[in-house]
């Protein structure tokens, strides 16, 4: 192995950044082969504190470690530990301190490295970081104790959003007892040196900032309960939250209006502590009733730069949470207090800012993205309306009165002078936001303002914007209003008025303006999943006229793209592309050969620089449903499939393009199975078969689970001609690299289970003593429970073939006389259990069923006297899973569509190494697929064996409940 040392590190990380595809794919397997490698990580850390090397680099190196850690730190009996102890420990010493010295750029690397460290070994096997914390805070220096204060937030701010339980709590605990004295005096000492340096510029912003992290940290240190110590000092903390929450210095503004200086931030986090007293410790929260006076005046006065967005949206935050509480109604009831609101609060940050109105035009996608998923910041806009839904919850009728009035105002103003389009674009807002009382992302408002009718507002005031797509040529923004008013209100509005907007939405697809033409997208996109009572509410008969002139318009637009980069940046449409395929089902077929034609000369053309991984998830995901559907309608079109699509497959794997590999494989797997009944492997298929098992593409974890799918595929087709031909030893090959990986056994598994199941039982005689071999070998040195449970499942699978427990018996037995007696006895029928999954449960209980009925077992004293054991196991299977197999059996038919129907990107197993295309189905492979289920498998598995199941020492309710079965 390469030595390792800074320089060999920085030169690597250096042609990472390279603009020449070969020098960075170089730089990364070196990078990957030495990574594991003892010693790896201090030459790693030295780099990223070393003041001398260049800044990119340190940076490059930071990102690296941090990678680095969320890969490998955490350990279990399922994964490999591939960092040793005495990196781990010297990453633990060094840490810290690299963390206090680093600049702020590095340190949010460093501090997400530090995050997923401390959440797997603190506090058990991290103890000394609370005390090395401690002991390094300054009295004086407090460039050190932000380096310090970061790491502890970074430490704590996990749980905000864990889930309460006994080890949480006693973590936080530990941290009270060791961190809070300490805690506190840095917290008096900063308040009391911004008052001493009330004049200093730079010393303020240095002190501010650390102001800042102690209200982060007592956040994190309060956000699961209230600790006795803050509960005796609340006081104190209020009073000083308070201050800071109307103190003014010139000296402390930030210069920036369109970044958030310290001061603000430190405001904005104090909204963000009130707002958690109360709403989870109101009952102990004095000053509440000070601070809503506080955050009300200080809403009605501050300026309307970007810098005070975050301080604007949690101080409204606030007020929503007060305002929902039943027992602060008092605070609010006041006849004026409702209308001052609507009037001084919601309606000036419900306008558009003039920065959200640039970047509309400007970079369209980022407005799009940032509204239909919304930012971590949230915007004024988005509190505003939360407020108001908030006044709703306990002012109903008050609310809704007032905020009428403002919009009918706005109303008014629009149609008297369409070029005012502001006051239109505000009016839709805000009567969206007072009709929804209630929403999810799949449905869109689920429930309305009972005194709003959505349906008029629909028709009187959206429908005009949606009529004509060249209307409202000046104002764009109120096109896109009026797509979302659809998308938000899809569930509220009846079918009919639905299918009369569909053609308005595919005529947006072609509006010249991008974040129309995506809103369109996302409407239509959001239409063609919503249900009612498990229906979907536009059926094909709905969608169908439109799907031409939807994808039409939907290439065309991406056509327009001048760059890789720049085609794959609305990953909406590609989202859209793949629904409309998706809710044509079998009916797509008239359109596939143009669908074909322009997802592969899109795909061709991002293959060259991926860029967006959304994107490139819904084009593999719409070529697979196109190609399952067309080949289901015209079996025919697999041959325009694998012309079209072969030369630009070759072209990514020669290429390396690692990203869309994994998608290659499950495509070429999907083709493949469409041969099906030939019963010989198409020579373009046998061609790619050596390529496909050489060890380099093993090596790359995101292939894996793609591959073992493709070799699925080409064992299924051609099962026996591949052994014929001798192609079952490298295929065996790859089983025995997976199956020596605690991470990668099961896929050897489900490898190991197509050979067992689609080559001739002679030539699986001719290889099944090496293969248990190994697995008697895995058991011995590396056991685990994942292991077990899919070794006990492969077991059952053979035991299920027609020769399959002579030939399970027989090979064991040449291994070691009586092995398989012991193994059964010993490991088997303790994890008979364990195995999950309705195929497999079915399978391993009626292979055991089969077994123990088998007269080579019977008649075996030693294998009879396991008849109880084994049939009290399978059993208890059956009666403890009894209801989850029959409702699973129910729902079976209907699954595969309803994973369809609704298939959402994380839904999907999408992630960042390996994502599965959920529009090819499951390739679960069933060894007895003539059962519906366990228990009638092991009813005509023990059927020849009746007197046994008699006559055994069974429990009385399992005997019951066997006999019942049996005469069923």
């Amino acid at each position: 192995m390469a030595q390792v040392t800074q320089q060999s590190l920085a030169q690597s990380l250096q042609q990472t950044l390279s603009a020449n595809a070969q020098e960075r794919k170089q730089a990364e397997q070196f990078l990957k082969s030495v990574e594991h490698g003892e010693h790896f990580v201090v030459p790693l850390l030295q780099l990223v504190n070393s003041t001398e090397a260049d800044e990119h680099i340190r940076f490059a190196a930071s990102l690296y470690f941090k990678n680095f850690v969320r890969r490998g730190w955490a350990t279990s009996d399922e994964t490999e530990d591939t960092i040793s102890a005495a990196d781990r420990q010297a990453v633990k010493s060094e840490l810290v301190g690299l963390m206090i010295s680093a600049p702020k750029k590095l340190q949010l690397q460093l501090g997400e490295a530090v995050s997923i460290i401390a959440e797997c070994d603190f506090p058990e096997r991290w103890p000394e970081l609370i005390t090395t914390l401690v002991g390094k805070l300054s009295a004086t220096d407090f460039h050190v104790n932000n380096g310090i204060l970061q790491t502890a937030h970074t430490v704590f701010k996990g749980w905000r959003s864990a889930f309460r339980s006994d080890e949480l709590y006693a973590k936080i605990n530990y941290v009270l007892n060791e961190f809070t004295e300490a805690y506190m005096q840095v917290f008096a000492t900063t308040d009391r040196l911004i008052g001493e340096h009330a004049n200093n510029r730079a010393a303020l912003q240095v002190l501010l900032h650390s102001l800042n992290l102690l209200c982060q940290i007592y956040y994190d240190l309060n956000c699961q309960d209230l600790p006795p110590f803050f509960e005796d000092h609340m006081a104190e903390f209020m009073q000083t939250f308070h201050k800071y929450l109307v103190y003014t210095n010139l000296q402390a503004e930030g210069d920036d209006d369109d970044v958030a200086g310290d001061l603000e931030e430190v405001k904005a986090s104090i909204c963000e502590i009130i707002e958690l007293y109360a709403n989870r410790y109101e009952e102990d929260f004095a000053q509440l009733p000070q601070f809503v006076e506080t955050v009300w005046s200080m809403l009605t006065t501050v300026g309307a730069a970007h810098k005070y967005d975050t301080l604007v949206s949690r101080g409204m935050a606030f007020l929503r949470t007060v305002v929902r509480n039943p027992r602060q109604r008092q605070l609010f009831a006041n006849g004026d207090s409702l209308q001052l609101i609507c009037e001084r609060i919601v309606i000036p940050n419900a306008v558009l800012p003039t920065a959200d109105e640039e970047l509309f035009e400007d970079d369209p996608m980022q407005f799009v993205r940032r509204d239909v998923e919304g930012s971590d910041a949230g915007s004024r806009r988005e509190a505003a309306a939360d407020l108001v839904r908030g006044l709703l919850d306990q002012f109903g009728a008050e609310t809704t009165q007032a905020m009428s009035r403002f919009i009918m105002q706005s109303l008014a103003q629009y149609a008297a002078n369409s070029a005012d389009w502001r006051q239109k674009d505000v009016a839709m807002f805000m009567a969206t936001s007072v009709a929804v009382v209630a929403s999810v992302g799949a449905l869109g408002a689920t429930r309305v303002n009972s005194l709003v009718d959505v349906a008029d507002f629909y028709n009187t005031h959206v429908v005009p914007h949606l009529r004509a797509v060249d209307s409202d040529r000046d104002a764009p923004i109120l096109k896109a209003d009026a797509l979302k008013y659809v998308t938000t209100f899809r569930s509220q509005l009846p079918h009919d008025v639905l299918v009369q907007a569909l053609p308005m939405l595919t005529a947006h697809l072609a509006h010249p303006d991008t974040a129309v033409a995506t809103y369109a997208a996302v409407a239509i996109e959001r239409l063609l999943v919503l249900k009612q009572q498990g229906v979907l509410r536009l059926g094909a008969s709905d969608v169908q006229p439109h799907a031409e002139a939807m994808l039409s318009h939907i290439f065309t637009a991406l056509a327009r793209a001048d760059s890789p980069q720049k085609l794959a940046e609305n990953d909406y449409l590609m989202k859209t592309v793949m629904r409309v395929i998706l809710a044509s089902r079998t009916s797509i077929l008239p359109l596939a050969p143009a669908a074909l034609e322009a997802l592969a000369r899109i795909l061709a053309e991002v293959s060259k620089n991926p860029s967006n991984p959304r994107f490139s998830h819904f084009l593999f995901e719409a070529l697979g449903a196109l190609a399952r559907f067309a080949c289901a309608s015209d079996a025919s079109a697999i041959a325009q499939f694998e012309a079209t699509l072969f030369p630009i497959f070759q072209n990514i794997l020669q290429q390396d393009v690692a990203e869309f590999m994994p998608y290659v494989f499950q495509i070429l797997a999907q083709l493949l199975s469409v041969h099906q009944g030939s019963g010989r492997l198409p020579d373009a298929y046998v061609a790619l078969l050596q390529p496909l098992l050489q060890p380099a593409l093993w090596a790359a974890q995101p292939n894996i689970p793609a591959l073992v799918r493709l070799l699925q595929s080409y064992l299924q087709i051609g099962g026996a001609q591949l052994a014929a031909e001798g192609s079952l030893q490298p295929i065996l090959g790859v089983f025995q690299r997976l199956v020596a990986s605690r991470a990668n056994d099961h896929h050897a598994f489900a490898l190991l289970l197509a050979v067992t199941l689609y080559v001739p039982e002679s030539a699986l005689a001719n290889v099944l003593r090496p293969v248990l071999v190994l697995c008697l070998s895995r058991l011995q040195t590396s056991r685990t429970p994942k292991f077990v449970r899919n070794f006990v499942h492969y077991v059952g699978a053979i035991l299920c073939l027609s020769s399959g427990v002579s030939m399970l018996l027989d090979t064991m037995d040449s291994i070691q006389p009586d092995l398989f007696v012991s193994l059964l006895q010993n490991i088997l029928l303790d994890a008979l259990p364990t195995v999950v999954g309705r195929v497999e449960r079915k399978t391993t209980v009626v292979g055991f069923g089969l077994l123990v009925a088998s007269p080579r077992f019977q008649n075996s004293p030693s294998y009879a006297a396991l008849t109880t054991p084994v049939l009290l196991q399978v059993t208890s299977i059956l009666m403890d899973a009894a209801v989850k197999d029959s409702k699973a059996q129910a729902d079976q038919a209907q699954a595969d569509d309803e994973d369809l129907d609704s298939l959402e990107i994380d839904d999907s197993g999408y992630q960042a190494s390996f994502a599965r295309l959920a529009t090819l189905g499951d390739a679960k492979i069933d060894p007895c697929p003539q059962f519906t289920d366990a228990a009638a498998g092991l009813a005509q598995a023990l059927k020849p064996a009746q007197s046994v199941v008699a006559s055994s020492q069974l429990p009385a309710e399992a005997r019951q409940f066997l006999s019942t079965l049996l005469q069923s």
